[in-house]
């Protein structure tokens, strides 16, 4: 019998091992003033929930497609829904598609489960309030 050049592999000897995911880490961020927050004269990071929560904060401040710098799966898509014409609940339905598909691709294993998406309108604004469940706990975002 002839060989073949693929490799056989008994199913049974092979290993599965889950990666370990890092430990979040970002530079801290004063969501109030819009600046790093700055100890003893020093930027400094934080680790877990904040780090997911600057994370979360940061994707909804980059259109996505529109800089060259981030891959096509980075920010969000809401500026679509400008000028629809269309009625309130659809607009709300569709922001919070939206934001679901904002953040599952970037945070993939940081964020477990995303609930509680309130959208509200002040003016010309839409406000954004969720929770999300991370592997350090639960964060609230207000974007």
């Amino acid at each position: 019998m002839a060989e073949s050049i693929f490799p056989f592999m008994d199913p049974q000897e092979i290993e599965v091992t889950e990666s370990e995911l890092p430990m979040a880490e970002e530079w801290a961020w004063d969501f109030e003033r819009l600046d790093f927050k700055i100890k003893d004269g020093k930027m400094y990071k934080v680790t877990g929930r904040e780090a997911v929560k600057i994370w979360i904060w940061k994707i909804f401040q980059t259109p996505r497609y529109r800089y060259l710098i981030y891959s096509w799966d980075y920010g969000h898509e809401l500026e679509e829904l400008i000028g629809q014409g269309t009625s309130l609940p659809h607009v709300e339905s569709e922001a919070k598609r939206y934001v679901e598909e904002a953040i599952f691709p970037s945070l993939e294993g940081y964020v477990e489960n995303i609930r509680n998406i309130d959208i509200d309108f002040e003016s010309d604004k839409m406000i954004i309030n969720l929770v999300v469940d991370t592997p350090y706990g639960e964060v609230s975002v207000s974007v």
